[in-house]
């Protein structure tokens, strides 16, 4: 019925199936794939949602062709290259376990699941179909973070500083629904950790908490990372240090308040050497185009996946340690 994705890589435009028309699609997704078809670059075939009424109105608005609430009925007559997933994260494990037979490629929003039991899961499955995944870590294709990630390779880091600030965010999961970002972000600027330590602030009559987390790397080098969930201010800040050097990354105003100096810079001698402010494109400056412009660059290249399902589970490993708050030693994945 489907032809496996080694038939398609290099035909352009990729033909889009889409599952999850739900609010943060809206936001993020839906607008990043319109401009990539403007850019012929997909051709979006079909948008599915359990809620029918809600995938039409998708459909309208993005100018998918077909609008349907039957998934796998559909994905025959949408002939997909690419399915992409953004559903809620309590259906993602199931939704992907059934579409990985298919052979097509997945892109798939964060988190992968909901537990560390279900990413690992999702990703021996992905293993075992050998299907291209990739997990929709934004973090990693926001271009401050990118060039923060370049100033990395040219500099021994030895100490990261994390600050995720948020605003009436009092949800009992907070680690593995946000939280993961900014460590999974820490991961692609710095590595795979040794041990973790987390240590939480309870909060009066809420199941929230805030979180004190600091990470060690193999070659010494320190993070420390602060999740407080109610400071009445919006912040995500990443800042690097390394001998006679430091480099800054705050993210934009999805992530920061406008009264917070948003972009990236480079200090060396006391003094700014680079500075880069933001695009003032939110689907540049919050990486939504760029984490799809990644994976297909990797699907028509043959190149592995720079966010496959097996990587993003070592980054669910690291939320569940701050939600269970673990404190200890990493051990390895089952498929490491």
């Amino acid at each position: 019925m489907l032809s496996k994705h080694a038939e398609r890589k290099n035909r352009l435009p990729l033909r889009i199936a889409h599952i999850g028309a739900g609010e943060w699609s809206r936001y993020a997704h839906g607008p990043a794939l319109e401009r990539l078809a403007a850019q012929s670059v997909v051709s979006l075939e079909l948008i599915c949602d359990l809620q029918i009424e809600r995938a039409r109105q998708f459909r309208d608005l993005f100018r998918y062709r077909l609008a349907s609430d039957n998934i796998h009925a559909s994905l025959a007559e949408a002939r997909p290259d690419v399915i992409v997933c953004t559903v809620q994260p309590a259906a993602t494990a199931a939704l992907v376990k059934s579409l990985l037979p298919l052979g097509i490629p997945l892109f798939i929003e964060k988190p992968p699941g909901v537990s560390l039991a279900e990413a690992t899961s999702l990703a021996a499955a992905s293993i075992v179909a050998n299907v291209p995944t990739f997990v929709a870590f934004n973090r990693r294709s926001i271009p401050s973070i990118v060039r923060l990630k370049q100033w990395a390779a040219q500099h021994a880091v030895r100490f990261a500083r994390v600050e995720m600030l948020r605003t009436n965010r009092l949800e009992p999961d907070f680690a593995i629904a946000t939280g993961i970002h900014v460590l999974d972000a820490l991961r692609f600027l710095m590595g795979d950790p040794n041990s973790i330590a987390v240590t939480p602030y309870l909060r009066d009559n809420s199941a929230a908490c805030d979180y004190s987390v600091r990470l060690v790397f193999p070659n010494s080098a320190v993070a420390e990372i602060s999740m407080m969930l109610n400071t009445g201010l919006r912040r995500e800040s990443y800042f690097l240090s390394a001998q006679g050097a430091t480099a800054e990354a705050v993210l934009g105003s999805a992530y920061s308040s406008p009264l917070c100096y948003q972009g990236d810079r480079e200090w060396s001698e006391e003094r700014i050497v680079s500075e880069n402010p933001l695009a003032n494109d939110p689907q540049i400056d919050g990486g939504f185009i760029g984490e799809y412009e990644a994976f297909f660059r990797a699907l028509a290249e043959s190149e592995p996946s720079p966010c496959s399902l097996s990587d993003a589970a070592r980054s669910m490993q690291l939320a569940e340690a701050v939600l269970t708050r673990y404190s200890g030693p990493l051990p390895p994945l089952p498929f490491s």
